[in-house]
């Protein structure tokens, strides 16, 4: 296996390593271990997304299973890590499902656009939300690791919910952008005529 494809692949194991030992560090004795070993599973996930493609084009190892499983590795990797948030009620169900309609829709807007030959080029919202949920996601584990070790620095909820609420919920909007943009920009696609105008 080539080493794009390893890096792919890897975001798949890592996001639910991550998720599992952000909620067991609720029940856990020692819960600034399993808070860095989340961080730390949170790190490889996103190096493996920053650096999967560029090893694709550096070792000219670009393929088709790249081409299908980048995108859908990064949105398994990333809801994987909003589930543990849902588990461990630091988010609603909701704000979940926004995280998730969005890509369920681009992902069938991409297998749209391949049965027309055509291809959904990366729109900046895409990129915007992802480097959002990205920092969402080390925000709300990092909110827990100053509350370990600064007990009382952090509140317990901001009006009515917890603080890492807000990080996620930044994110939720930015994804709802991104799914209009997506819609928006490609809704040729969804016509019955096969019009190659630029995603």
């Amino acid at each position: 296996m080539i080493i794009p494809q390893m890096l792919t692949l890897s975001r798949i194991i890592f996001a639910p390593v991550f998720s599992y030992l952000f909620i067991y560090s609720f029940k856990s004795e020692n819960p600034a271990l399993l808070l860095w070993l989340s961080v730390a599973m949170l790190t490889l996930v996103e190096i493996s997304d920053a650096l999967d493609g560029f090893f694709a084009r550096k070792l000219k190892q670009v393929s088709d299973f790249g081409k299908l499983f980048d995108p859908m590795a990064d949105s398994l990797s990333r809801l994987t890590v909003f589930l543990g948030f849902l588990v461990a009620g630091i988010i609603p169900l909701w704000m979940f499902l926004i995280f998730l309609y969005r890509d369920i829709f681009v992902s069938g807007l991409r297998m749209r656009c391949l049965m027309k030959g055509m291809v959904v080029s990366a729109r900046v919202s895409g990129k915007l939300k992802a480097i959002i949920q990205a920092i969402a996601g080390f925000g709300v584990t990092g909110l827990h690791l100053v509350d370990y070790y600064q007990p009382g620095m952090v509140p317990e909820t901001i009006t009515g919910n917890p603080p890492g609420y807000y990080f996620v919920l930044v994110a939720a909007i930015f994804t709802a952008g991104s799914f209009l943009d997506y819609y928006y920009g490609n809704r040729h696609v969804w016509g019955d005529k096969d019009e190659h105008t630029s995603a």
